[in-house]
């Protein structure tokens, strides 16, 4: 397997899958990618969801589940992890509608906690995925020590997603080596500029990807997951050029 094997976040290009998934996954696999992160099912079944993916020669390795799912719907949510042959489930956010104070967020770590040593039982691994707010402080502690620190490490890994960790003014290779044998998972996501923040394709923002993809395999990463937000110009494209990235990072 390449150094950086690399997945495409399916919310970067739901412009497309949102109308015609199938035509979607189609193009996904022209623009470079063989693995992909799931984000919703446009109204398939898990089932069909798999047929469609596999016809176009796309592999899913991970999914995203809103929170409110994974911890009160654990049985169904593993279901479809089964089905659809992921390996990784991912609740996407966490934010003040849920987690107003401390307390919230002490709460909801340890409901992460517990669905997640449910999921690990069906050799499933449950991971939360950060945005830029988790860097916040909340008292002596930010919000994404909080969850961590209060969770196991076998029952909650973390999808690091660097690109809103620049954002949130984290020292990305501290918290590396913080959350090291904890991060199978991260989202390579680069932006032009952090206030306002601004996305951009790899490499043509400010992520020093020399440095921090490195880092990442350092701490023992096993994904990484292309996914932007927004684009400029087409988001296929988008993705297309983000898949020459990856490409080239791979190259010996």
């Amino acid at each position: 397997m390449a150094s950086y094997p690399f997945a495409l976040q399916l919310y970067s290009v739901r412009d497309y899958l949102e109308h015609n998934p199938r035509d979607g996954f189609v193009r996904i696999k022209a623009a470079g990618y063989d693995h992909v992160e799931l984000a919703g099912n446009y109204e398939l079944s898990p089932l069909q969801l798999k047929i469609l993916l596999e016809a176009s020669g796309l592999a899913p390795m991970s999914m995203h589940v809103p929170y409110g799912e994974v911890v009160r719907q654990t049985t169904q949510v593993m279901e479809q992890a089964r089905t659809l042959g992921v390996s990784y489930v991912v609740a996407p956010w966490l934010g003040p509608e849920t987690c107003p104070d401390r307390d919230a967020w002490l709460a909801a770590a340890e409901q992460l906690d517990k669905a997640g040593a449910q999921l690990r039982e069906q050799g499933l691994t449950l991971c939360y995925h950060n945005h830029a707010h988790e860097f916040e402080s909340i008292g002596d502690n930010t919000i994404i020590d909080l969850i961590f620190n209060n969770s196991s490490p076998d029952n909650l890994k973390a999808e690091l997603d660097l690109g809103w960790a620049v954002v949130g003014k984290a020292d990305i290779n501290a918290l590396l080596k913080r959350l090291q044998g904890r991060v199978p998972l991260v989202h390579v996501k680069d932006f032009k500029s952090v206030e306002p923040p601004a996305f951009a394709e790899l490499g043509k923002g400010m992520i020093d990807w020399n440095r921090i993809l490195p880092a990442a395999l350092r701490a023992g990463t096993k994904w990484f997951i292309v996914e932007q937000d927004a684009s400029e110009h087409d988001s296929m494209e988008s993705a297309r050029e983000n898949a020459v990235f990856m490409g080239n990072v791979n190259k010996p």
